[in-house]
């Protein structure tokens, strides 16, 4: 059994038995801040393409404020904080008022994230996770999407599970090879862009979280960068107007069904563009898998890509990943 998985068992298996009691599950919300929300996107992104129930996700303050009327004993609410962040264990506390089921994802079982939450799953958290392939799917965002699939074979015969679990196998030997292939590549990266300072970042389908969290994490929280995430399909739409042969781009290309609009932005910027850089999927090994499961597992293989050059790139700027203006520095 793949590693984490039997946690997860055990924990949704509680969490089911609880809901049948209460009538059954009607619609699973996920709630987060951030690098956490986004974490849960791939895990959203594969209930709502395969799955009867409704599935929701809520950015955690939101959820406290404009707490949906829908939320009841028949909701399964699965909040993600390595810690505790403040937002997150609120909205905790209002699910398990409402009657919800609830189910805590954190680096630590002693966190009030864990504590406050019914139940609690804990993934591997440490900032240099990426460069040890074993734990590709260890993090947050492997545990949400080990949930999702568990959740499509309990309630909606999933025909694809073992295949989806033969993925998460090879998915450790996929990223080893392509963390070394990129080492090359990465200080490429860091020594063509250490000077600028606006991005774009495009992405779609399941990979959109790859493009969400370099925005707002990576680039912006930890590089001090502004960066406009991108949606490939939307980039007609408005963003492409910005497009010189001077502005950094960087372009996630998937496996999957989306790979049409990733490609077509790849064309408009060979055209247009310039000064822009490709990291596609397919070329790293992801095109492995079987192809019923491959475009869930796009975001779990170009996050972890993604850090390891935008990491390089704060080595070069001398600007480390860990650094902050305001982010734990004070009440805010």
């Amino acid at each position: 059994m793949i590693k984490g998985m039997q946690e997860v068992i055990e924990v949704m298996g509680k969490a089911k038995a609880d809901l049948e009691a209460n009538g059954g599950l009607k619609q699973v919300i996920f709630v987060a801040c951030g690098g956490s929300f986004a974490s849960s996107y791939p895990a959203r992104y594969l209930l709502n393409q395969e799955s009867s129930l409704r599935v929701q996700g809520y950015n955690s303050s939101e959820f406290v404020n404009a707490t949906p009327k829908s939320v009841d004993k028949n909701t399964l609410v699965i909040a993600t904080s390595t810690k505790a962040t403040p937002e997150t264990v609120e909205a905790l506390k209002v699910a398990n008022a409402k009657g919800a089921v609830t189910i805590g994802l954190s680096g630590y079982a002693d966190s009030l994230t864990a504590q406050t939450a019914k139940y609690y799953i804990t993934y591997y958290h440490a900032d240099e996770w990426y460069q040890d392939p074993t734990l590709i799917h260890c993090n947050s965002q492997g545990t949400a999407l080990k949930i999702a699939f568990w959740l499509l074979k309990e309630y909606d015969n999933y025909p694809s599970y073992d295949k989806a679990m033969e993925a998460f196998e090879k998915m450790p030997a996929i990223y080893g090879r392509a963390y070394q292939d990129l080492k090359e590549e990465a200080a490429r990266f860091a020594m063509t862009y250490k000077d600028d300072t606006v991005w774009n970042v495009m992405s779609s389908g399941a990979a959109w979280e790859v493009a969400y969290s370099d925005a707002f994490c990576f680039f912006q929280e930890m590089q001090t960068v502004h960066c406009v995430p991108i949606h490939s399909g939307e980039y007609f739409h408005g963003a492409f107007e910005t497009c010189d042969k001077d502005l950094a781009i960087l372009l996630f290309k998937s496996v999957g069904r989306t790979r049409p609009l990733d490609e077509r932005a790849e064309r408009f910027l060979e055209k247009f563009g310039g000064h822009h850089w490709v990291i596609d999927a397919e070329k790293l090994g992801l095109g492995e898998l079987d192809e019923s499961v491959a475009e869930y597992f796009n975001a779990l293989l170009l996050h972890p890509v993604s850090k390891q050059l935008i990491a390089a790139m704060g080595d070069v700027r001398m600007h480390p990943m860990s650094y902050r203006r305001y982010m734990w520095k004070f009440d805010y």
